[in-house]
């Protein structure tokens, strides 16, 4: 049986960070689809694309992080979140955390934390979804 390819949704307002994140993520061998803001990224769920984890930008323009989280949980409850900050505080982990958070991470952060942690984010979500016919990459 072939091995799926997971699909990772990628938003941050960075387009330095936006791509070498997703460089990263993809010789992981990972999907990603890149988008540069909130807005574009709830796009891609509204449009029913599988997303199996969503990594998250916490301070974005017109939408920020926490907000792109809490449309998230309404509209894909099941997909795991991680957001990612620069500008960390009490108050935004403790959001984060209220909203379902997998993982809270301070930029920057390295390659091989960032495989540690998008692993054990998919997995949770395996885990944790219904029914999962797909394997991991």
């Amino acid at each position: 049986m072939e091995k799926v390819r997971k699909t990772i949704l990628l938003a941050d307002d960075e387009p330095e960070i936006l791509k070498s994140i997703g460089e990263i993520l993809e010789r992981f061998g990972y999907n990603v689809i890149a988008r540069p803001d909130g807005h574009a990224a709830l796009s891609v769920i509204r449009e029913g694309t599988p997303i199996d984890l969503v990594l998250v930008d916490y301070v974005m323009p017109g939408m920020d992080g926490l907000e792109l989280l809490k449309s998230l949980k309404e509209l894909a409850p099941d997909v795991p979140l991680v957001l990612f900050t620069g500008n960390s505080t009490i108050e935004a982990y403790l959001k984060a955390l209220g909203l379902g958070v997998h993982e809270y991470v301070n930029k920057p952060v390295t390659a091989q934390k960032l495989k540690k942690i998008v692993r054990a984010a998919i997995e949770k979500g395996q885990a944790d979804a219904p029914s999962s016919a797909s394997q991991e990459c």
